[in-house]
């Protein structure tokens, strides 16, 4: 398998775990529940992070590919993969909080006394401000490498123009939505703006399974 298809063949896996990441994140979460409902909601919230987590380096090692075909000497190319890198730094910084620091408060919250458990509210609320901030932070960066890569695959050649017109819009949407305020960084929205992220990196990902890599021309 060439380097290209290892690429494409990571930007499938990362974006399926992300999907999936995004399906069976928890929709709600109550303090005053038992404490086995508590318990059973961190132990999903932890796992769902950790294949977010997981799914990373993945997607990463996958972006590269897109930068590396359309040129390391292509300004719009290298910046994008920059800018991904940033904004992936964000959504990791924002799994930490959401699934393992606000996992680990929530299940602290369970056995203390009433003035503890407000402390514990207040840091919960730190940490969710904390993880919307993150989020945002993101879906604004991997908005911007959408529109970079779009520039660089409609200067690559026809084959690829469609695919960075629709790339280019997309991030555009991705931005206003952000930046406007016009969607929520829950588990709803987040998962939409992922979900149709995913939809145009699987079709990036086609095209580079099926492309003949530039090496072997």
């Amino acid at each position: 398998m060439t380097n290209q298809r290892i690429h494409a063949a990571a930007l499938f896996i990362g974006m399926l775990a992300a999907i999936l990441t995004m399906a069976i994140h928890p929709t709600s979460f109550d303090l005053h529940a038992s404490a086995e409902a508590i318990a059973h909601v961190n132990h999903v919230n932890t796992v769902t992070h950790t294949l977010g987590l997981a799914s990373i380096p993945v997607t990463l090692l996958g972006v590269f590919g897109i930068s590396s075909r359309t040129g390391w000497n292509n300004i719009s190319g290298l910046s994008a993969f920059i800018v991904y890198c940033f904004a992936s730094i964000a959504v990791m910084l924002a799994a930490v909080a959401d699934g393992l620091i606000g996992s680990s408060l929530a299940q602290e919250a369970i056995n203390v006394d009433d003035s503890k458990r407000q402390l514990l509210m207040m840091a919960l609320h730190y940490n969710f401000q904390l993880n919307q901030a993150l989020a945002k932070v993101y879906v604004a960066g991997a908005s911007c490498a959408f529109i970079l890569w779009s520039i660089a695959l409609t200067r690559l050649g026809k084959s690829t123009k469609v695919l960075g017109a629709v790339g280019g819009i997309l991030g555009l949407c991705g931005l206003i939505a952000v930046l406007g305020g016009h969607i929520q960084m829950n588990a709803h929205g987040f998962g939409l703006l992922v979900l149709v992220q995913a939809i145009w990196i699987v079709l990036i990902a086609i095209w580079l399974f099926r492309e003949t890599p530039l090496d072997a021309r």
